[in-house]
C-alpha cells in the first residue's frame, strides 16, 4: 500500500446498495401482502367497462398504498352483460375504457370466465400475479406469478404472493431504495473518517500522522491543513501559549531594565 496513490472505492459500494435495493424491492412487497386488507369488509369499487363492440367486462378493485387487488369477470358480450344487470339487484355504472393493467389483458388467451390479479410494491407496485378460473377448463384455475403460503394453521388463511416483475416499478423501487442504503453508507463513512481526523490519524488508512507531512506516508492520501483535529488544535494551542510566555518574559525584561 505504501507509495501507492489514494482512490475512494465508488463503484463497488453502489453495485452493493443496487443489489441490496432488489432485496429491499421485493420484500416491500411481501409486507404489502401480509398487512391486511380488511377481507370481504375492504373497500373497494365495482364497474362495468365496455372494452370494444360487443364486449363488456366488470371489474371490482381493492387498492391501498403498496396493494392492488382487481377481479376481472369477463369480457363477455354485451347482451349478456344487459341480462346480468337485469338480475342483479344493485346497479353497477358504466364506465369508458379499459381500466386493466396489460398483464390482466393477456389473460384472455386463456378464456377466463373470471381473472383475479395482484401487484405489490411499495412505493411503487413492482411485481404481479394472476389466477384464470373457467369452470370448463382443467384445471379449473391456472396460476401464473403467484405462490400460495398458509400464514395461519388454525384458520388456514392463505395469502397469494406476486413474484413476477413489473419492470418499471421495480426499476424505481430499486433505485430508491439504493440511493436511501448509499446515503445512509456514505454518511456513516464520512462520521467514521472525521473521528478518525480528530484523533489525529489517516482518515484513510487510521495511521497515526504528524503534523510537518502534507500526504499519508502509508496509502498516499493528500491531507488538509486542518484534517488533523485534536493534534493541530494541541500544537496551535501550545504554539500560542509559547508565544503568551515569550511576550510576558519580554515586556517583564524590558520593565526591570526601565
Amino acid at each position: 500500500m505504501r507509495g501507492r496513490e489514494h482512490r475512494p472505492a465508488i463503484l463497488l459500494p453502489v453495485l452493493v446498495c443496487l443489489a441490496l435495493g432488489v432485496v429491499c424491492a421485493y420484500s416491500s412487497s411481501i409486507v404489502c401482502v401480509l398487512i391486511p386488507d380488511g377481507g370481504q369488509f375492504a373497500p373497494r369499487t365495482s364497474t362495468r367497462h365496455d372494452l370494444a363492440v360487443g364486449r363488456t367486462a366488470y371489474v371490482s378493485t381493492v387498492h391501498r398504498s403498496g396493494y392492488t387487488l382487481m377481479t376481472v369477470t369477463g369480457p363477455m358480450p354485451t347482451h349478456v352483460a344487459d341480462q346480468l344487470d337485469k338480475i342483479r339487484s344493485q346497479e353497477i355504472p358504466i364506465v369508458p375504457g379499459d381500466p386493466r393493467p396489460y398483464w390482466l389483458r393477456w389473460a384472455e388467451k386463456n378464456d377466463p370466465q373470471t381473472t383475479r390479479g395482484v401487484a405489490a410494491g411499495w412505493p411503487f407496485l413492482c411485481v404481479w400475479g394472476r389466477t384464470d378460473n373457467n369452470v370448463n377448463h382443467e384445471p379449473q384455475a391456472r396460476h401464473t406469478g403467484l405462490s400460495y403460503v398458509t400464514i395461519s394453521q388454525t384458520t388456514q388463511a392463505k395469502r397469494a404472493f406476486p413474484w413476477i416483475p413489473l419492470w418499471l416499478g421495480l426499476a424505481g423501487n430499486v433505485v430508491f431504495y439504493g440511493s436511501v442504503l448509499l446515503m445512509l453508507w456514505y454518511t456513516l463513512v464520512w462520521l467514521h473518517r472525521r473521528s478518525r481526523r480528530w484523533r489525529g490519524r489517516c482518515p484513510n488508512c487510521a495511521y497515526p500522522m504528524q503534523d510537518d507531512i502534507e500526504k499519508c506516508p502509508e496509502c498516499g492520501m493528500p491531507l488538509q491543513p486542518a484534517a488533523m483535529g485534536s493534534s493541530n488544535l494541541a500544537s496551535s494551542s501550545s504554539t500560542s501559549s509559547l508565544q503568551t510566555t515569550s511576550t510576558l518574559t519580554s515586556k517583564s525584561s524590558i520593565n526591570e531594565a526601565k
